[in-house]
């Protein structure tokens, strides 16, 4: 009797240490509160009803991002008052994002080896690449607002040093992973087909015009065309109407940049990994994903193993359509510079095959070490705890490679422009964003003293 009692103790120790050892995981892997259900639907709200200061207040509540997502913070917060007009502030914050941004990345290729082994979650987030790129932008357009041009261009160069990084980046990386993965799988980055950005490339312009730098206007004008002829994946779309600088009379157009939407979220996406002999076979139940059977020497057949992979997922479009009024009653639509979106997805398709490396190199390597403790379970303890062992192991793991989801929220998801030519002086444009269907959004009146010499820009957004 006393051995059965005994035994029964010995599982009733495993199982409470298990149930922690879940407990501990779950409590680990928790989504951060500014991503849950309800505040995300807030803050939809607040955003639709143009209501930055609610916004701003739900954002700023320290509690709603854990102690690994500043950067999430200084970005979410940097372009909410950037949208409500607070350019200081706004670049104080994105400042701090910038140079979190740079100071992880150097984390992160000082970690060598033991990156293979870390999932992204228990790491502080270090941010998109187009977030990191356009940071600059947001930078550039808040020193405008300040009448600051010569920090404005200096936003500008930075961006274009990290498109020039980025291909180099990700091939280091991808250098490095091979030799952590000692060559069980082809490390291979994917291309990043982003190396001009029009929306730069027209604000450096728009500078340089009102800076009677002629020249290098006409450059800047060029190569907003060539960014959209080399770049057919992220400008599938016609170049908009714009006057070229020598032709345009300076202080005698309007220039309408308007933001409208908002960049991607990300959801997980369910991956399963069977095993036969010195193979992985890997698939997705919701997706057909094209993956080739990867060689694994050494793993034996019949094992099984799950876990989580991020995507992009673009949000439904609010606003379809934008019109600005002149001042002599003269509509002009606006159109397409640059599409977030797109450069959202596209730069983060040429880090997706080292996140599945990453995340298949974990898994089996958990769940081999898995398989091997519900063996020796077996063999040591009663059928129960040993099931209860397997349950919570297979679940611990599972959840431990949950995909991570962060990522900022208030990034637009397209740029649109107008020029209008107006006459020198005071002049009233009235905006008029409708939806796909044309139902009228949102309508406003902005005035600008047109003068010459000047970038003469209305800077809106509505999403």
């Amino acid at each position: 009797m006393s051995e059965i009692f005994g035994h029964r103790a010995i599982s009733v120790r495993i199982t409470a240490g298990l149930l922690l050892l879940l407990l501990a995981v779950l409590l680990s892997s928790c989504a951060s509160a500014i991503h849950s259900q309800k505040i995300v639907k807030n803050l939809d709200s607040a955003l639709a009803a143009r209501d930055i200061a609610a916004a701003l207040k739900i954002v700023e509540n320290p509690k709603y991002y854990n102690n690994k997502e500043r950067l999430l913070y200084y970005l979410d917060a940097g372009m909410l008052h950037h949208y409500n007009g607070d350019w200081e502030r706004s670049n104080e914050l994105l400042e701090l994002a910038e140079n979190a941004i740079q100071e992880l990345e150097t984390k992160s290729l000082a970690r060598g080896a033991g990156s293979m082994l870390l999932n992204d979650n228990t790491l502080e987030y270090s941010g998109e690449d187009y977030e990191d790129v356009y940071i600059n932008i947001f930078k550039a357009l808040n020193y405008l607002n300040l009448k600051d041009r010569d920090a404005a261009f200096v936003e500008i160069r930075r961006l274009d040093e990290k498109l020039g990084y980025l291909e180099q980046k990700y091939a280091k990386i991808a250098k490095e992973m091979a030799k952590d993965n000692k060559g069980k799988m082809e490390v291979k980055a994917g291309k990043s087909r982003f190396h001009s950005s029009a929306l730069a490339r027209y604000l450096s312009m728009m500078m340089y015009e009102a800076s009677r730098q002629e020249d290098d206007a006409r450059i800047d004008y060029e190569n907003i065309q060539f960014a959209f002829s080399s770049q057919p994946d992220l400008y599938p779309f016609s170049p908009p109407d714009i006057i070229p600088p020598q032709k345009a009379q300076s202080g005698n157009v309007v220039r309408v940049l308007s933001f409208i939407n908002r960049s991607p979220y990300k959801r997980a996406r369910e991956m399963h990994i069977h095993t036969s002999e010195n193979l992985l076979l890997v698939g997705s139940m919701d997706k057909d994903i094209d993956i080739n059977p990867i060689p694994w020497p050494g793993i034996p057949k019949g094992y099984y193993f799950k876990f989580a992979l991020p995507y992009l997922v673009e949000r439904n479009a609010r606003v379809g359509r934008v019109v600005a009024v002149s001042p002599d009653g003269k509509r002009h639509t606006l159109q397409k510079l640059e599409d977030f979106n797109l450069v959202a997805k596209r730069s983060y398709e040429a880090k997706e095959p080292m996140i599945m490396l990453k995340s298949i190199t974990r898994s089996v390597l958990k769940g081999v070490a898995g398989e091997e403790a519900k063996s020796r379970s077996e063999k040591e303890t009663s059928d129960l705890a040993a099931s209860l062992l397997s349950l919570a192991m297979d679940a611990a793991i599972f959840i431990s490679e949950n995909a991570d989801l962060r990522l900022s929220q208030f990034f637009p998801g397209a740029a649109l422009i107008a020029e209008i030519p107006v006459s020198p002086g005071q002049n009233t444009i009235r905006l008029e964003y409708y939806s796909a269907s044309g139902y009228l959004l949102y309508s406003e009146e902005r005035t600008l003293m047109v003068r010459p010499n000047q970038p003469n820009l209305i800077n809106a957004w509505c999403f």
